[in-house]
């Protein structure tokens, strides 16, 4: 019989409101009359015991194709992406998912534990060779999850504050109050993929340590181990440093909100209203059994509907006004003048990246030139 290495990877799935604002107020306004019209995504984080592998995100929105996305599809953009009406995990394409890892897994010859929360749409399909997968007990995910233990948690307060971050450029920009807070679908999961990265190895191994579910031996070093772990992971010495760190952020942003005037301090949302919203929590006992079966129904009717929708799914997604080439290139020269009298090394990386930057994007617009003739210049009579 061939011996195999086992690896425990835990998984979870979480709906997130990326468009909340901190502003108590202004969630008032918005949520009045709009409670089933709240934007949202669909999380399914996955990370090993040990910290040394996380799978990119699983992203569930409710448009196959938003306005934001340009009429490309997730893949073509870099995400697991997939949709139903609800933005929901259901079997169908969790199941799609599992195969796909299985497969992949079959092909590097890897063996694994998937440990999951007992969800409904968390159906196991049949016919899997290299993952096996073990579901938490009714009422024990609380406690043994641990993405429960802390690295959801971390996740979302780099999101928020992330999220909080760019509503102050936007606001310094001399954008309007009361837009700061818009994002399209687009940006926000390109934010929560940076957040996701920054949920560091340490992190992750503390937090499955507090969960008491994996042996200690398995997180003692070993003289055989490739283990690659980020300096600023060695940083971190107590047991949820990195949720900490990312929470201060959070806190060190709404200051700066109300610096600036834009966030009242009796609006302000204390950090566990801000990270765990009550309304995140009814979006999961909204969803009926029933829904969930009319969701794929109506996912395979968006599909249909696309073409005639111009390529992309109709939907509310704000999408602002991009920049053009000329005056991005315009914003990168600014840049490299600002940066050339600061002796920094990390002036000279932006530099780079700057030169890059201009190089790419006058290739694409060189390409994206089409000839012309000069009697196309001259009307045919």
């Amino acid at each position: 019989m061939r011996e195999c290495c086992v690896e425990s990877v835990m998984s979870s799935s979480l709906p997130s409101l990326y468009r909340m604002p901190p502003d108590r107020g202004l969630m008032d306004k918005r949520s009045s009359g709009t409670k089933g019209n709240k934007k949202r995504l669909t999380y399914a984080l996955t990370a090993n015991a040990d910290g040394s592998e996380k799978l990119p995100p699983f992203v569930i929105g409710k448009a196959a194709r938003p306005r934001a996305f340009q009429k490309k599809t997730g893949a073509q953009l870099g995400f697991y992406y997939r949709n139903n009406a609800k933005a929901w995990m259901v079997s169908k394409i969790y199941q799609e998912w599992l195969r796909d890892w299985d497969e992949k897994l079959r092909q590097q010859d890897r063996h694994i534990l998937l440990l999951q929360d007992n969800f409904s749409g968390h159906i196991k399909p049949d016919g899997l060779t290299n993952v096996h997968v073990e579901n938490f007990k009714a009422n024990l995910t609380a406690h043994v999850q641990p993405n429960d233990a802390g690295i959801i948690r971390c996740f979302k307060a780099h999101y928020r504050g992330k999220f909080i971050s760019r509503a102050i450029d936007r606001y310094d920009n001399d954008v309007s109050p009361a837009l700061i807070y818009e994002i399209d679908q687009l940006e926000a999961m390109r934010l929560a993929d940076v957040a996701w990265r920054e949920v560091d190895t340490t992190t992750i191994r503390n937090c499955w340590r507090k969960a008491g579910i994996i042996p200690d031996t398995l997180y003692k070093p070993s003289t055989t181990s490739t283990l690659s772990v980020p300096v600023s992971s060695l940083l971190n010495s107590e047991p949820l440093e990195g949720v900490d760190h990312a929470e201060k952020d959070i806190s060190d942003s709404l200051n700066q909100l109300e610096e600036r005037g834009v966030l009242q301090k009796r609006n302000r949302m204390d950090l566990e209203d801000l990270l765990n919203p009550a309304s995140e929590e009814e979006l999961v006992g909204e969803i009926s059994d029933e829904e969930i079966f009319q969701s794929v129904v109506d996912m395979h009717e968006a599909e249909q509907m696309m073409e005639v929708n111009g390529g992309y799914d109709v939907d509310d997604d704000v999408v602002d006004e991009k920049p053009t080439r000329k005056e991005a290139l315009a914003a990168a020269f600014t840049l490299r003048s600002y940066v050339a009298d600061i002796n920094e090394p990390f002036a000279r990386k932006l530099e780079g990246i700057l030169a890059s930057f201009g190089r790419q994007t006058r290739l694409e617009e060189a390409q994206s030139l089409e000839t012309t003739y000069i009697t196309d210049y001259f009307s045919r009579k």
